[in-house]
Parts: structure tokens; C-alpha cells; sequence
């Protein structure tokens, strides 16, 4: 891991030059330190009571600034700074400010919406899909299997019928065949997702590889999501697991009892309390969760989504479970972005998705970073994983010897064998096939090293950082000292402590303020 290691300190180097010396006159001195003017503006910017072109509400505004620094240089005179209290909610808030300055929102909001789209439709498909053998495969290893899944593509483009060629593959156990109804975003491997939702009905796909084996397609529909739908329902369950036809025929004569009691009148909540043999929705008048399609039977959700208005009960409806009666409760149309945000957000983030959610960042930071490709340097290593895959001593063994660059950021070049350690070292993916492996480390690796560049430089080269971090600094220490002198004493004592410690500090330490800085605050703030 030593090369690793010092690739980043490497990184540490390039970034301690200084930054070019701006403009920052200071505005004031407390306790023997100095405010720059771009702190006194970036706090007082905040306040919308205070306006600039007013002298007097100016004046007022710096003696509240000035006693405020005044209590933080007492905190710190106090040692609060150095508590190990301080140390853990500072050191938190400083991981949470860097994380939201290095990440792209706007980038990761449209990757939320290309899949919250897709939310909009739900597709039908056929599946014939060829499954790998083996956990960690390379090319020698697809070869056959690809022939197999591009044979069975030949066919149906030649005029067979896609079912026909599905059904007879899973006869001989050369593939197996289904066909799915309904599917939602988030529930496939992303690269057949992506080819779903990107078919049109009627299109037959090429083979799909997927870190399982290869995958052909034909959609059949794709229909506008209906949303989700509310029902309670009475079930007259069978008796059995495999009724008889008569024991079929008496389920669904009790049934229909209970139906005419409903259209004479009946309350429908009483009659499932009294009659359902699901006894959880039963407590419930029936009741049950909102669902989507796919998720119930499919001779159930045909009835609740074919409903027209809430209050609607239908005839009694066969599942393999026995005989129900519906009633529509209510029906939610397409979720709003909002409710689904932290919920794509999350999906994204800890799955392969990740890399699209990411990719605004990722681009950013290579383009800020001089990030630059060799092309033939990554080749070499394809053929070596042509060979063993990645995670293999006898890839390892070869790849440490290779020493062509193979990308370079900010003037520093990073080796094949520098990337071959981090990839042994790192097993970040969950691909099976070599090549697929090799990529998806590669992008984490070129995201960990920018990633890491851009955190050593967020002082230097975000000044709002900097103020972020100095206003959370002082608010905590505010916090603390205030309570300690003012706020942890009885409310009616409060206004009489606060002014004796404000005299207090002002005779403890010493203050000097720029007047002439703050009479010309204006032209600063261009």
C-alpha cells in the first residue's frame, strides 16, 4: 500500500501553495485578533434588518458584532474551545460542510429524475437469459455462452416467434424464460433497466451481459403508471391448499352470500370484522395497505385499478387464496418528486448507481484537475484481465511490474502499478466479469484521488468554506458561554447579567475598529 499512500502525499504537496493574496482589509481587532472585512460581510449579510446605506443601523450593527466577538474570545480564554465536547461536534460539522461542497447537487438531481421518470411507466417484458457459471469470469469464459444467447437472437429476428424460442431454450436447459408483467425502477441490475427503459414496444434486444450472464428482451407494453390504490376487502378463504371443485364451488357460494348483504345495505366494514378470514384486515373493516401494480394478485389488482369511484365494491373475485369482495378506499396518483427523493437518494448512493448520481462531481473535479487518459496504458491491462481477473495474485504479480502512466492530475502522473495496488488492496466492486471489475475500480479510484485533491484545497479555494466553518466555530462557543454566564440563570435575572458581561468584556479586552473601512463598506461589496 506504500505507493498509495504517498500518491497522497504527493497530493499534499501541490496543495500547500498559497493562494494569491486578495484584497481583505481588516475591519476590527478583539482580544488581539484580526476580522477580516469579508467575515464582517459575509455575517452581516445574514441579517435582512440591516441596511448597508444606513450609517446609524451600521454603527448599531458593528457594536453587536463587536460584543459577539467579544464572548467568543471569552469562550476561548475559557479553554471551551479545546473540550473534547467542542472537538467531536466541530470535527462533525467540518465532515458535513466538506461533503456538501464536494458534490455537485445540480448533477445529482437530474440523475434522481431520469430515474424518478421512469417512475411514470411501467413496462411488460419477455426474458430469455443466459446464465453465467463461475464467480469471477474472464472473456475466455463469455465466449460460448455469448454464441449461445447471439444464436437465439439470430433465430428470432429470422421470424420465430420470441415465447417459442424462450420456451424451447428452458426445455433443454440452455436458458431460462419469463415473462414479467410489471417492473419499477430500482428493481433490476442497472444496465438492463437501462435497456428496458429505453425499448419501445415491439423491440427485441441484442444480447445484454450483465455481471450474471447475457439477457435478451422483447417488450410487450409499456403502460402510464396508474399510481397506487387503497381497498378493504373480505376474503372467504379455501379450505384447503388444493381445493376441490366442490369445496371451489361452496367458497364461492359463501361469498356471494356476504355480497348480497352489502348490496342490501350491510355495512361493508362490519361484514369483513364478522366474515374475512384474513383476520390482520379484518380488525380493520378490511382495510389494507396502498399498492401498486405487481404487487397483489393479479385478478385482485385488476378489480381495484378497473374501479371508477371510491366507495366502488365489486362481485367476488377468485385468487388462488378463495373468493374476495373489494371495496375502494381511495387511489394516489404518481408520487411526487419530493416524497421520493431521499428514497431514490439512497438507493443511488449505495448501489452501482452511484456513478450516475455522481457523475456531474466526477466530471467537474477531472476537468478542474488537469485529468488526463492513456489510453494505451489501460489496454495493456485489459489483456491482462483477458487473462486473470483483477482480484487474482497472478493479475497482482504481473500488474505490479507495469509502470506505463496511466493517468495523470495536476501535473502528477500515477502509474499502472500504482492503480493495480489500489484495485488488490480495494475490492470496491461486486462485478464477476473482469473487464467490468477492472472499470468500475478505475472510476472509483480517478473519484478518490480528485475527491481527496479538492478536500485539501477547500480553504484555499472556497472562501465560503472558511466562513462556514469560523460562523459554526464561534455560534457553538457562543452557545456554551452564554449559558454558562447568562442562560443558565432564572429569566428574570437575564438582562441585568447580560449587561454587566458586556461591560465586563469590553474592560477585560481590548477592541480597535477600522472606521474608515466600515464608512466605505460599499465599494467592497462588488
Amino acid at each position: 500500500m506504500k505507493k498509495v499512500v504517498m500518491l497522497f502525499v504527493s497530493v499534499a504537496m501541490i496543495t500547500t501553495m498559497e493562494a494569491k493574496e486578495k484584497k481583505d482589509p481588516i475591519v476590527m481587532t478583539v482580544a488581539g485578533k484580526e476580522i477580516p472585512l469579508s467575515e464582517f460581510i459575509f455575517i452581516v449579510k445574514k441579517d435582512n434588518t440591516v441596511d448597508l446605506n444606513d450609517k446609524k443601523t451600521v454603527e448599531n450593527y458593528v457594536e453587536l458584532f463587536k460584543n459577539y466577538k467579544l464572548k467568543v474570545a471569552d469562550a476561548e480564554a475559557l479553554t471551551i474551545h479545546k473540550a473534547p465536547k467542542f472537538e467531536r461536534e466541530l470535527a462533525d460539522y467540518r465532515g458535513q460542510l466538506q461533503e456538501s461542497f464536494l458534490s455537485d447537487k445540480m448533477g445529482e438531481d437530474s440523475a434522481l429524475h431520469v430515474v424518478y421518470d421512469r417512475t411514470k411507466y411501467i413496462p411488460g417484458f419477455q426474458h430469455i437469459f443466459f446464465r453465467f457459471q463461475g464467480d469471477q469470469l474472464v472473456t475466455k469464459d463469455t465466449v460460448a455462452l455469448y454464441a449461445g444467447a447471439i444464436a437465439a437472437y439470430n433465430r428470432i429476428k429470422g421470424g420465430e416467434s420470441f415465447e417459442a424460442v424462450g420456451e424451447s431454450l428452458a426445455k433443454d436447459s440452455s436458458a431460462n424464460y419469463v415473462v414479467v408483467d410489471y417492473i419499477y425502477p430500482l428493481q433490476m441490475l442497472k444496465v438492463l433497466e437501462d435497456r428496458i427503459y429505453s425499448m419501445e414496444p415491439g423491440d427485441i434486444s441484442e444480447p445484454v451481459r450483465s455481471m450474471f450472464g447475457f439477457h435478451l428482451f422483447k417488450l410487450d407494453r409499456k403502460i402510464p403508471n396508474p399510481g397506487k390504490a387503497r381497498v378493504a376487502h373480505i376474503l372467504t378463504a379455501y379450505p384447503s391448499d388444493e381445493p376441490t371443485d366442490e369445496e371451489i364451488e361452496n367458497t364461492r357460494n359463501k361469498s356471494d352470500s356476504i355480497y348480497q348483504k352489502i348490496i342490501a345495505g350491510e355495512d361493508f366494514a362490519e361484514l369483513a370484522k364478522a366474515f374475512s378470514n384474513d383476520t390482520v384486515s379484518a380488525r380493520r373493516g378490511g382495510l389494507l395497505p396502498y399498492f401498486g401494480l405487481g404487487e397483489m394478485a393479479k385478478p385482485f389488482e385488476e378489480t381495484a385499478f378497473a374501479f371508477e369511484n371510491i366507495g366502488d365494491v365489486s362481485k367476488p373475485v377468485q385468487t388462488r387464496f378463495g373468493f374476495h369482495i373489494l371495496k375502494l378506499a381511495d387511489r394516489k396518483p404518481e408520487i411526487p418528486f419530493e416524497e421520493m427523493e431521499s428514497y431514490l437518494y439512497e438507493s443511488m448512493r449505495i448501489s452501482e448507481r452511484n456513478f450516475d448520481l455522481y457523475r456531474g462531481f466526477d466530471e467537474k473535479m477531472k476537468a478542474r484537475h488537469g485529468y488526463t487518459f492513456y489510453p494505451e496504458a489501460y489496454e495493456e491491462l485489459k489483456r491482462l484481465a483477458d487473462e486473470y481477473f483483477p482480484a487474482d495474485t497472478a493479475f497482482v504479480n504481473r500488474g505490479i511490474t507495469m509502470e506505463k502512466v496511466l493517468v495523470r492530475l495536476d501535473t502528477i502522473d500515477f502509474q499502472q502499478n500504482v492503480f493495480v495496488e489500489y484495485m488488490y488492496r480495494k475490492h470496491l466492486s461486486t462485478k464477476t466479469y473482469s473487464l467490468d471489475f477492472m472499470q468500475e475500480v478505475y472510476d472509483l479510484f480517478v473519484r478518490e484521488i480528485v475527491t481527496e485533491m479538492e478536500r485539501r484545497i477547500l480553504e484555499r479555494d472556497y472562501p465560503e468554506y472558511n466562513m462556514l466553518l469560523k460562523e459554526y466555530y464561534d455560534g457553538i462557543l457562543l452557545f456554551e458561554v452564554s449559558n454558562k454566564r447568562v442562560w443558565g440563570r432564572p429569566a428574570e435575572e437575564h438582562d441585568e447579567l447580560e449587561a454587566e458581561w458586556i461591560k465586563e468584556l469590553n474592560e477585560k479586552y481590548p477592541v480597535s475598529i477600522n472606521w474608515k473601512v466600515i464608512k466605505n463598506i460599499k465599494k467592497y461589496l462588488n
